[in-house]
Protein backbone atom coordinates (compact mmCIF):
# COMPACT_ATOMS: atom_id res chain seq x y z
CA UNK A 1 0.00 0.00 0.00
CA UNK A 2 0.77 3.16 -1.00
CA UNK A 3 0.29 5.36 2.00
CA UNK A 4 -0.10 4.54 5.20
CA UNK A 5 -2.11 6.81 8.06
CA UNK A 6 -3.53 5.76 11.61
CA UNK A 7 -6.33 4.38 10.13
CA UNK A 8 -4.55 1.90 8.00
CA UNK A 9 -2.35 1.16 10.99
CA UNK A 10 -4.98 0.44 13.28
CA UNK A 11 -7.06 -1.57 10.96
CA UNK A 12 -3.42 -3.81 10.42
CA UNK A 13 -3.24 -4.15 13.88
CA UNK A 14 -6.97 -5.31 14.56
CA UNK A 15 -6.46 -7.92 11.33
CA UNK A 16 -3.40 -9.31 12.97
CA UNK A 17 -5.63 -10.14 16.83
CA UNK A 18 -8.46 -11.27 15.22
CA UNK A 19 -6.24 -13.62 12.79
CA UNK A 20 -4.31 -14.87 16.10
CA UNK A 21 -8.47 -15.47 17.74
CA UNK A 22 -8.37 -17.86 14.51
CA UNK A 23 -4.72 -19.82 15.42
CA UNK A 24 -3.22 -18.52 12.61
CA UNK A 25 -0.12 -15.68 13.07
CA UNK A 26 0.67 -13.09 10.81
CA UNK A 27 3.71 -12.67 9.03
CA UNK A 28 4.41 -8.96 7.58
CA UNK A 29 6.66 -8.73 4.81
CA UNK A 30 8.12 -6.06 2.33
CA UNK A 31 7.73 -2.83 4.26
CA UNK A 32 9.08 0.02 2.33
CA UNK A 33 11.22 1.96 4.38
CA UNK A 34 8.99 5.00 4.22
CA UNK A 35 6.11 3.09 5.21
CA UNK A 36 8.22 1.45 8.20
CA UNK A 37 9.26 4.90 9.03
CA UNK A 38 5.44 6.24 8.82
CA UNK A 39 4.44 2.95 11.31
CA UNK A 40 7.37 4.51 13.53
CA UNK A 41 6.52 8.23 13.64
CA UNK A 42 3.07 6.69 14.47
CA UNK A 43 3.94 4.68 17.50
CA UNK A 44 2.35 1.45 16.57
CA UNK A 45 3.25 -1.30 18.25
CA UNK A 46 4.11 -4.15 15.82
CA UNK A 47 6.32 -6.53 18.77
CA UNK A 48 2.44 -9.00 18.27
CA UNK A 49 3.34 -9.58 14.52
CA UNK A 50 6.72 -11.14 12.82
CA UNK A 51 7.86 -9.19 10.36
CA UNK A 52 10.57 -10.04 7.58
CA UNK A 53 11.94 -7.98 4.89
CA UNK A 54 11.30 -9.68 1.75
CA UNK A 55 8.50 -12.37 0.98
CA UNK A 56 11.27 -15.19 0.59
CA UNK A 57 12.26 -14.33 3.99
CA UNK A 58 8.69 -14.52 5.32
CA UNK A 59 7.73 -18.02 3.52
CA UNK A 60 11.17 -19.20 4.69
CA UNK A 61 10.20 -18.47 8.35
CA UNK A 62 6.88 -19.88 8.11
CA UNK A 63 8.09 -23.00 6.66
CA UNK A 64 9.99 -23.00 9.75
CA UNK A 65 7.64 -23.02 11.99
Amino acid sequence: MPVVDAGVANALIKTAQAVKLLGATVILTGIQPRIAQTLVELGVDLSSLVTRGTLESGIAHALDR
